[in-house]
């Protein structure tokens, strides 16, 4: 069943939440000794971290059958102002972070997604977040595809700003392999939904505050309203393809 090992926290996490699961039988008590130290009580989760964490479970669940290094990481103190679902790469590892304890944007997040909708937008999220760790993965992170160029606009600015327009773009990029990544995950498990989580996509990068931002992917997800458009490879990270070279040749001449 893969690197279960690496696994613990996806197996713990998908096991705990699982409806009906069988819970394990009291231990018989003990008499207290001087050195006995009380159990440490258990954290009840609130309805808006338990949507968080039972949402993602189907993205888990294939990344650990896919042997991916993904590690999963719930903050346990406040974190306002967080990402509510993030992903970091550490070591050859990635690291999924949930942040929703005392953290307002948690729920508020949930709230700008229509009732029906959450679940599957949630964990068209964390399919993003698996974008992102497969790019890190394959050492893509930031690359762009060999014959690409986006250094031909560099003499008309100062290198400083040469340096922060790179940054800004490669992270346009990335951004959109990930949404590229979610939307193509939609279409394969919940195809019925693909409309509403387009739609969804469209109106959460409508509001740019710098046209070609680095989370300005209006573009690729433009393209992709078409579901034909996408390849078709049998991995999700290869059929995203097509529509992210078709975005990226679009956007030469504005910045990748």
């Amino acid at each position: 069943m893969g690197k279960q090992g690496s696994w613990g926290p996806a197996l713990v996490l998908a096991l705990v939440l699982a409806p009906g699961a069988a819970q394990p039988a009291p231990a018989a008590p003990t008499a207290p000794t001087a050195q006995s130290t009380p159990p440490a009580p258990a954290i009840a989760l609130t309805p808006t971290e338990r949507q968080w964490l039972e949402a993602p479970v189907p993205v888990l669940q294939f990344a650990r059958d896919q042997a991916l290094p993904l590690d999963i990481i719930v903050q346990p103190q406040p974190t306002p102002g967080e990402t509510p679902m993030g992903l970091a790469f550490v070591a050859g590892r990635c690291k999924l972070v949930l942040s929703m304890r005392g953290n307002p944007e948690a729920q508020a997040t949930l709230d700008r997604i229509e009732p029906s909708l959450v679940g599957t937008v949630v964990e068209a999220i964390a399919a993003h977040e698996l974008g992102h760790c497969w790019r890190h993965l394959q050492q893509q992170w930031g690359s762009l595809p060999e014959g690409m160029d986006d250094t031909h606009w560099q003499s008309r600015v100062t290198a400083e700003q040469a340096e922060l327009l790179a940054a800004m773009w490669r992270t346009r990029r990335e951004e959109a392999y990930a949404d590229l990544v979610a939307l193509a995950w939609t279409l394969q498990r919940h195809p019925d939904r693909y409309a509403e989580v387009h739609a969804w996509h469209v109106r959460f990068r409508a509001q740019q505050d710098v046209d070609t931002g680095p989370h300005d992917t209006r573009l690729w997800v433009q393209l992709a309203q078409d579901r034909q458009a996408f390849g078709a490879a049998p991995s999700i990270f290869e059929q995203v393809r097509p529509l992210w070279l078709a975005g990226l040749r679009a956007g030469l001449g504005v910045g990748l």
